[in-house]
């Protein structure tokens, strides 16, 4: 079967799933994973997406922090650059090619345990004082965002932080846009907003958002 059969195949299956009310799955990056294991997304090459970490990392409530969970860490390009600030850091993602990646990466920082894991299914661990989700969310369903969210207000700490980071195009077809997420937190009493940032990026957007979790939510 050619290459564009399968593509076609992975596009409706997708498409399929989303009207399901279910988001992307690990074989939706599977082939882009097994075509090679130093930067499939471009972003060590990419003045932007540099400047773009930076603009992360600057947006941290705090300089260090006890225990970290990023969802979604890819081939651990951001983990790199949180490592150096956990005493312990949770990296995690659907595609066990990346996290492969990730572990050859971050081989030498051994605060860092990069895991296989699905979001929607459970965090892996808790009491986390700061969980970050970069380029993550729009890939999940509205209703599959609702059970993250839920959940990261059982897994994150009291007093600990949500940090959503994603690029967006207005005209980005089946994927969820970054305000579903703030709007939920920002009606959820377990959430207070810290900050809220958009910038140009690209031919689209950057949007941050970091939230608190409430001591008595």
């Amino acid at each position: 079967m050619s290459g564009k059969v399968m593509t076609a195949l992975r596009n409706a299956s997708r498409r399929l799933r989303w009207l399901g009310g279910r988001g992307w799955s690990a074989q939706d990056f599977s082939a882009r994973y097994a075509k090679a294991s130093g930067d499939v997304w471009g972003y060590r090459a990419s003045p932007d997406h540099l400047a773009r970490a930076e603009w992360i990392v600057a947006a941290l409530p705090q300089g260090r922090f006890r225990h970290v969970l990023e969802v979604g860490c890819a081939q651990g390009f951001l983990t790199e650059r949180l490592a150096p600030l956990a005493d312990r850091l949770v990296a995690c993602d659907f595609s066990p090619k990346a996290v492969a990646q990730a572990q050859r990466h971050l081989a030498g920082a051994p605060q860092v345990e990069c895991c296989v894991a699905d979001i929607r299914g459970g965090f892996p661990g808790d009491d986390f004082d700061l969980a970050l989700f970069s380029d993550v969310l729009y890939y999940l369903s509205k209703r599959e965002t609702d059970g993250v969210l839920a959940e990261a207000a059982n897994r994150i700490a009291p007093g600990g932080h949500i940090l959503i980071a994603n690029e967006w195009r207005a005209e980005a077809q089946g994927l969820t846009a970054p305000d579903y997420a703030f709007t939920r937190l920002d009606g959820d009493r377990a959430w207070r907003r810290v900050t809220q940032t958009r910038r140009p990026f690209g031919a689209g957007e950057f949007v941050l958002g970091l939230y608190r979790r409430n001591v008595a939510g």
